[in-house]
C-alpha cells in the first residue's frame, strides 16, 4: 500500500492522477474476532492503539460499549471494562493525550445523550452527560496539539454541531465543560470527522461529512468558529458515502476515508491543497460502517466492521 501511495503521489505531480486513482488498493486488512456495528474508533496514545467500538452484546438501544488497547497493531485487543452502552449502528469518537483517551458516545444508558469520559491509562475518570444535547450518530474527536480539544456531532435536526470540550475542571468538580457551541448551517445523513491540519495547507480544524445532497458525496471545510465553514470542496469519486468519514493527518498528507455506497473502503489524501483535493481509490476491502482512523508514527490505522461484523484493523 505505501509503495502505491508514492506512485499516486508521482501521479500528482505529474497531472496524470486520472489514469491511475481508481486501480484497488490491495486488500490485507486483519479481520479480529470482535463483532459489533456502527462505526469503531481509533486513537494512538502511551504507545497503545486504542479501539472504541459498539459491541454485539445488550439491545438495539443499548448495546454494550467496548473500549480496548493493543500494542501488536490489533492483532490482541485488550479489553477495559466500563458498563457503558450505546445505540446499535452508532460508534464512539477517541482522542488521544499522550497517556490516555478522551471517550465520545451517545449513551444508551441515558437517551441518547452526548457523554464523554477519559481513561488515563488504568481508570475512568471525569464521566460527563451533557444534559439536552443528544445525537442518534456517532460524535468526533479531536485536538490542535496545543491543550485544545474540540468535539463535533450531529443534532437532532441533522445540522453538526461543534464545541470546545474543557477537561480543565476534572480535579476539582470531575466534570468536562462545552465552549464556544456552534451549530453550522450544514446538514448530513451521519456522524461528522474532525481533524486539525498541521500540512503545508494548514487548514486549521477540518471537519468531513456525508452531505445530504443527491449522491452522498463527502463535504469538508474548516471551522473557523462561525456557522459557516471556509475553504470547502466536495470529493471526486465515483461513489458517495453510505456513512460516517473518517479523517487523520501526517505531517504532509491530510487523509480521508469513507464508505462508499459499493459497499467498499475508500482513501484519499490532500497534500497541500487549498481547499482541500482528495482523489479517493478503493482499497478493496469491504465494510458495512463508518471508518475510525489513527497514526502512530510513521504507520497510518484504520479500523471498520466487514460484512461478516467482524472489526477489522488495517495500515498503510
Amino acid at each position: 500500500m505505501r509503495q502505491l501511495r508514492r506512485i499516486l503521489r508521482l501521479a500528482v505531480a505529474c497531472g496524470v492522477i486520472a489514469a491511475v486513482a481508481w486501480i484497488p488498493l490491495q486488500a490485507s486488512a486483519l479481520v479480529t474476532g470482535h463483532t459489533g456495528s456502527g462505526g469503531p474508533a481509533l486513537a494512538e496514545s502511551g504507545g497503545r492503539l486504542y479501539v472504541g467500538w459498539t459491541g454485539s452484546t445488550g439491545t438495539a438501544g443499548a448495546k454494550g460499549l467496548n473500549l480496548g488497547y493493543s500494542t501488536n497493531a490489533g492483532k490482541t485487543i485488550t479489553k477495559i471494562a466500563n458498563g457503558e452502552t450505546a445505540p446499535q449502528g452508532v460508534g464512539p469518537a477517541l482522542d488521544g493525550d499522550g497517556t490516555g483517551v478522551y471517550l465520545a458516545w451517545p449513551s444508551g444508558n441515558d437517551s441518547d445523550t452526548l457523554t464523554v469520559a477519559y481513561f488515563n491509562g488504568t481508570a475512568f475518570t471525569c464521566r460527563t452527560s451533557f444534559t439536552g444535547v443528544t445525537t442518534t450518530y456517532s460524535p468526533a474527536l479531536t485536538d490542535d496539539g496545543s491543550g485544545n480539544r474540540y468535539i463535533a456531532w450531529t443534532d437532532s435536526t441533522g445540522n453538526i454541531e461543534i464545541a470546545g470540550l474543557d477537561s480543565s475542571a476534572c480535579a476539582t468538580t470531575g466534570t468536562m465543560t462545552l465552549t464556544g457551541r456552534t451549530t453550522l448551517t450544514e446538514t448530513t445523513t451521519a456522524g461528522p470527522a474532525l481533524v486539525y491540519d498541521t500540512t503545508d495547507a494548514n487548514l486549521g480544524l477540518v471537519v468531513a461529512w456525508t452531505s445530504s445532497g443527491s449522491g452522498s458525496p463527502v463535504e469538508i471545510g474548516s471551522y473557523t468558529g462561525a456557522t459557516t465553514l471556509t475553504n470547502l470542496s466536495q470529493v471526486s469519486a465515483p461513489v458517495g458515502s453510505s456513512a460516517d468519514p473518517g479523517l487523520t493527518v501526517t505531517t504532509s498528507d491530510l487523509y480521508l476515508m469513507y464508505p462508499g455506497t459499493d459497499g467498499y473502503v475508500y482513501l484519499g489524501y490532500s497534500e497541500g491543497c487549498i481547499p482541500s483535493c482528495f482523489s479517493p481509490t478503493s482499497t478493496g476491502n469491504q465494510t458495512s460502517s463508518s471508518i475510525g482512523m489513527a497514526v502512530d508514527g510513521a504507520t497510518t490505522y484504520y479500523a471498520f466492521f466487514d460484512p461478516t461484523g467482524h472489526l477489522d484493523v488495517d495500515s498503510f
